[in-house]
């Protein structure tokens, strides 16, 4: 089993090198494969737990979201997505994180590498790029990451290369893990502890009454 688990680790740095590369094709799109993607697993009632904890509400010309971070409604105009257009569309939207606050990028890990808490060595100029990524988050007039806000987070798109490459090396496609990792298992929950280490499905809480799972793979217990 730990050679299980030393190939995942391989896999897992090979797939970081992968992500960092394609991730810069998919960011230009973010606005039109989050709408693609929220929009099919809306009309086709396919769980997505960071998104119905939002409570998505049916308005006339699509749905309305709970933001869980200000005021601000989120909101997911209303199209048709077949299967086909979806698939293609997860393919590229896999590769973002639309859980990051500032669109592309998180302005807290930015500010831990600013103030030194984390990659004391990092160069000062790749900080001031840094500094200048936080200053265009507090000037945006809106608050909330894409499950918070859906379309609207595009009204105040955010974009810095050295905040994106940093971000995406520590986060790695992570909307893969919401979509793959969060899962509405319903009975199927199975564990087991190897070496100290835990690989399975483990309860990750209730939405709308429904039972959600994490997946963890090696994880210390």
């Amino acid at each position: 089993m730990k050679y299980l688990y030393y190939l995942f680790v391989l896999f897992t740095v090979i797939l970081r090198r992968l992500v960092f590369q394609l991730v810069f094709v998919a960011i230009p799109l973010r606005k039109q494969l989050n709408n693609i993607v929220f929009n099919y697993h809306l009309q086709k009632g396919i769980p997505l737990k960071r998104l119905q904890e939002r409570s998505p509400q049916r308005v006339e010309d699509g749905w309305k979201l709970h933001n869980h971070h200000s005021l601000d409604t989120g909101f997911i105009k209303y199209h048709k997505v077949s299967s086909i257009k979806y698939y293609l569309a997860l393919s590229f939207w896999l590769l973002l994180d639309a859980d990051a606050m500032a669109d592309t990028y998180d302005v807290g890990f930015d500010k831990t590498i600013i103030n030194g808490e984390r990659k004391k060595w990092m160069p000062q100029f790749i900080k001031n790029k840094l500094q200048l990524d936080v200053k265009k988050y507090d000037a945006c007039n809106i608050i909330g990451n894409t499950f918070d806000l859906g379309d609207r987070r595009a009204d105040c798109p955010l974009f810095g290369f050295w905040s994106v490459f940093w971000w995406t090396l520590r986060n790695p496609a992570y909307n893969f893990n919401y979509k793959f990792n969060q899962m509405a298992q319903n009975g199927k929950e199975f564990q087991f502890i190897v070496f100290g280490r835990l690989f399975g499905w483990k309860e990750d809480g209730f939405v709308d009454d429904m039972q959600y799972y994490s997946w963890e793979f090696g994880r210390k217990v």
